[in-house]
């Protein structure tokens, strides 16, 4: 068996000539430039890559790239986590792909006689994770998965030797845009708690070797530039975890492997150390040189896009008129302003009033500067509106999110809202009374009872991240 790191989340696993690919983000950027992967990826590992199949995790852009994907065969067979929803289905079949494989909550796959993997889901915006066994080998690909608790002992109890376990460790959400308007320097995020978790997360595990995984990228797009701060490099992981490890010890190894480094079952580790990563400074300034003609363009053709007001103001009126009573309720008086931006002085502003299920335009300037506001560049806005693209969006790091202390709660309720109308669970009596949900969430029952014990737990007091260590390390 052979396993290679291909990108930012991209994992190859071989056996026996036939070869297994994992969410092959390769080319370009996503995110409407603002993500890349780090480093990036040579075209001479693109040109060895002939997958016999692929598994997508999630949808989400850094691991679903429709470009990517188009380099190999509409033939290959595709493998997705069976979800409440068809999205990820539906796309695929949108690029050409002909053969599409749905995998239930813990479905072990034949693929060869070699070959097998098992996909388990988590999460209600669907993440997941696969277990690939190959050759005697079990490498268990957590990806952006955050599994913990019960969900986490059903993977140890179905898989109780773990050879290799890689996982994401660094921000991948909006937080770090959420600004508290009447107490600027208040830190709405904490970098180091990624790190934290990632060696919880391996010390439950104990696979023989830990992989910092589907975090290696940065921002390039002027917008997020700033951003790359606070990506916490793998380095920085193995640091962590050799300090961790020194409290809390386990006989895992941490290695760090990045584009194009392997690990084969008869000859071991083919690392080459990066110098991406030993002068990220200077990898990131030349970075942003070579794709400066790509960037200006893209900031050239920001600059004209105008929304058009009907179409946003329709469309928006969809996602409100979904919200259930007892999640409207908060926004009672509360109303959040979208503030649309297009270059230096392009400006429109839509007031969404989620109580009242009504929006209307707004001049953003003339508004309440304490007023809950998203900023939001037009053409990431205009792209969300008619692809349903609010997470993505949120994601890209590229909006900013604005909120008095008293309302941050209510503006992460309403990105929550936006998300999970992406997500097609609202209406939550359309998602309740498909047959789709309950195959789907049935056999994940252990996540149902986990959301609802740290749903009281939150509203108790316990930071989520909190909890997340605590089950992490056998907490019940």
């Amino acid at each position: 068996m052979r396993l290679t790191t291909l990108s930012h989340a991209g994992l190859a696993v071989e056996s026996q000539g036939r070869q297994l690919i994992c969410d092959p983000w390769l080319v370009g950027s996503c995110y409407w430039r603002s993500w890349w992967n780090y480093p990036p990826v040579a075209p001479e590992l693109i040109a060895t890559l002939k997958p016999s199949w692929i598994y997508i995790t999630h949808i989400h852009w850094d691991h679903f790239q429709g470009a990517s994907l188009r380099l190999f065969s509409l033939d290959t067979p595709v493998l997705i986590p069976f979800d409440r929803y068809t999205r990820i289905r539906d796309d695929l079949t949108k690029i050409g792909f002909k053969t599409i494989i749905e995998l239930k909550h813990g479905e072990r796959h034949l693929l060869s006689d070699t070959m097998a993997i098992t996909s388990y889901q988590f999460s209600p915006f669907t993440d997941s994770a696969v277990v690939i066994e190959a050759d005697g080998i079990v490498v268990l690909n957590a990806n952006d998965a955050k599994f913990m608790g019960g969900p986490l002992e059903q993977i140890l109890a179905d898989h109780p030797k773990i050879d290799f376990a890689l996982r994401s460790h660094s921000s991948a959400n909006a937080r770090m845009t959420y600004h508290c308007l009447d107490a600027p320097d208040e830190p709405i995020d904490d970098n180091s708690s990624y790190a934290l978790a990632f060696c919880a997360f391996m010390e439950r595990v104990r696979p023989r070797y830990a992989i910092p995984f589907a975090s290696n990228h940065c921002h390039l797009h002027k917008d997020t530039w700033a951003f790359n701060a606070h990506v916490t490099p793998p380095d920085v992981v193995a640091k962590a975890m050799a300090d961790y490890q020194k409290q809390r010890p386990f006989p895992t190894e941490l290695r760090i492997m990045t584009s194009g480094d392997s690990w084969d079952s008869a000859t071991g580790f083919h690392i080459t150390p990066s110098p991406w990563l030993l002068d990220r400074e200077a990898g990131l300034a030349a970075y942003a040189d070579k794709v400066r003609p790509v960037l200006e363009k893209t900031y050239k053709k920001e600059e004209g896009i105008v929304v058009s007001e009907p179409y946003a103001i329709r469309q928006l009126t969809a996602i409100v008129e979904s919200v259930p009573f007892f999640w409207r309720w908060p926004f009672k008086g509360r109303p959040v302003l979208f503030d649309v931006r297009a270059g230096e002085v392009g400006r429109q502003g839509f007031l969404v009033d989620v109580w009242r299920r009504k929006v209307t335009v707004t001049d953003p300037a003339a508004a309440d500067p304490m007023m809950m506001r998203i900023i939001i560049p037009a053409s990431v806005f205009k792209m969300s509106l008619a692809l349903r693209m609010f997470a993505h969006a949120a994601i890209s790091k590229r909006l900013r999110f604005l909120a008095k202390r008293e309302d941050m709660g209510r503006l992460f309720l309403f990105e929550g809202l936006l998300s999970w109308y992406e997500m097609e669970a609202l209406p939550l009596g359309h998602m309740l009374t498909r047959r789709r949900f309950w195959e789907a969430y049935l056999p994940r029952w252990r996540e149902i009872l986990l959301i609802a014990k740290m749903a009281l737990n939150r509203a108790r007091g316990i930071p989520l991240r909190v909890q997340e260590i605590h089950l992490l390390r056998g907490g019940r």
